[in-house]
C-alpha cells in the first residue's frame, strides 16, 4: 500500500467548461426522501408581549424543493437530465412538490402517491437573513405496501439507461433495508456510479456504492473518523474505504473544505472557497449533484471533488436552498 499523498489541486476555467458542456449528455436518478422548503421572510421591530420572542413581519413569501427533490433541481440547474424516485402524499405538499418538479422538467414517474402519508414540509421564518425558527411537519415511518414496491421497482429498472444514481437519506422512510441492497447492486452489476449523501443510523447500508459524503459531525457519528488536534483520521477513514467496499469517501469539512480519501491510500484536501457564509442550508445537496454530474460524465474523480466544492462555495452565499446552473458553475472559477 502507498503512503498517503497531499495536495490542493487546482481546476482552470477551461477545464471546467469542458466537463461541464458534457452535462447535458448526462441523466441522473435521485432516489430519497423529498420535502417541501417554505419561507416567511420579514423584518423584526418589537417583541410579543405574549412571550419574549420577536415579533416577525412578513413581507414576503416562497417555497423551495428541498431533500431529494433539491438534489434533482440543482441537477436540472446544471443542465442534467434528472428523475426522482420517492414518496409523497396526497396533500397539497405532495402536488406541490409534483407541480414544481414538473415545471423544472424534472422526471416524476417514480414520485410515488401514498394516501394518507405526510409529505415533509419545513417551514422557515427569516428577518434580516436570519433564521428565527423552523417548523417540521413530517413522518419518518417507512414507506410500504405498493408504494414501497413502485419506488424500489422503478429505481431498479433505472439502472440500465441512466447514468448515476444519487441515494438522498434524510432517514424519512424511503430508504429502507433490504431494497436499498438490492438496488445498489444493481447499479453497480451495470458499472454505474451510485452516490450516497448518508443517514447516520443507515450508514452500514451502503456498502459497495462508489462515493459517500458525509459532513465533519456524520463522518465522526457514523464511522469515528474524527478532525480534532490530535487525531489520525486519515487511517480510520481507508479503514471504512476498505471494510464498506467504497470508491472513495468524501468528507465535507464546512469552513475547512473537503477531505477526499479513494483508491489504493490516496488523499487530497481542498479548502473551502468560500468568502462570505450567509447559509449552509442545502449545500450538501449541491455537492452530491455536481459530483454525480461529473462522475455520470466521466470527470476525473477529484476534478468532480474540485468542481463540487466550488458549487458549495457559491450557493452558501445565498439564504436558504438554492441551486446553481452550469454558467454560474464556470464563472466561480478564477
Amino acid at each position: 500500500m502507498t503512503q498517503p499523498t497531499h495536495a490542493r489541486p487546482t481546476l482552470s476555467r477551461d477545464s471546467a467548461r469542458r466537463y461541464v458542456d458534457r452535462f447535458a449528455s448526462a441523466r441522473v436518478v435521485v432516489l430519497g426522501d423529498v420535502m417541501l422548503d417554505r419561507y416567511f421572510w420579514g423584518d423584526v421591530e418589537r417583541i410579543s408581549p405574549e412571550a419574549p420572542v420577536p415579533i416577525v413581519h412578513v413581507t414576503r413569501r416562497s417555497r423551495r424543493l428541498g431533500g431529494a427533490a433539491n438534489v434533482a433541481a440543482n441537477l436540472g440547474a446544471l443542465g442534467v437530465r434528472s428523475e426522482v424516485v420517492s414518496v409523497r402524499g396526497s396533500d397539497r405538499e405532495g402536488r406541490e412538490i409534483a407541480r414544481m418538479l414538473s415545471r423544472r422538467g424534472i422526471g416524476s414517474d417514480g414520485l410515488i402517491e401514498a394516501p394518507g402519508r405526510t409529505t415533509t414540509e419545513k417551514v422557515r421564518i427569516i428577518a434580516r437573513s436570519q433564521q428565527v425558527v423552523r417548523a417540521d411537519f413530517e413522518t419518518d415511518d417507512a414507506v410500504d405496501g405498493s408504494a414501497r414496491r413502485a419506488i424500489y421497482d422503478r429505481a431498479r429498472s433505472l439502472a440500465a439507461s441512466a447514468d448515476a444514481l444519487v441515494i438522498s437519506d434524510y432517514g424519512k422512510g424511503v430508504v429502507l433495508e433490504p431494497e436499498i441492497a438490492e438496488v445498489i447492486a444493481a447499479w453497480r452489476k451495470n458499472e454505474k456510479p451510485v452516490l450516497v449523501d448518508p443517514h447516520v443510523p443507515h450508514f452500514a447500508w451502503y456498502r459497495g456504492v462508489t462515493v459517500i459524503t458525509p459532513n465533519t459531525r456524520e463522518a465522526h457519528m457514523a464511522a469515528g473518523i474524527d478532525y480534532r488536534k490530535g487525531k489520525n483520521p486519515s487511517a480510520i477513514a481507508f479503514d471504512v474505504l476498505e471494510r464498506m467496499e467504497l470508491s472513495a469517501l468524501l468528507v465535507t469539512r464546512g469552513e475547512d473544505g473537503m477531505s477526499l480519501y479513494y483508491g489504493d491510500c490516496q488523499e487530497v484536501h481542498i479548502p473551502t472557497v468560500a468568502k462570505h457564509v450567509f447559509d449552509v442550508t442545502g449545500a450538501g445537496d449541491t455537492v452530491i449533484s455536481v459530483l454525480a454530474a461529473g462522475l455520470a460524465t466521466r470527470a476525473d474523480l477529484v476534478d468532480a471533488v474540485v468542481m463540487a466544492n466550488t458549487a458549495a462555495g457559491e450557493v452558501i452565499k445565498e439564504v436558504g436552498t438554492s441551486t446553481l446552473t452550469a454558467d454560474e458553475l464556470v464563472a466561480a472559477f478564477e
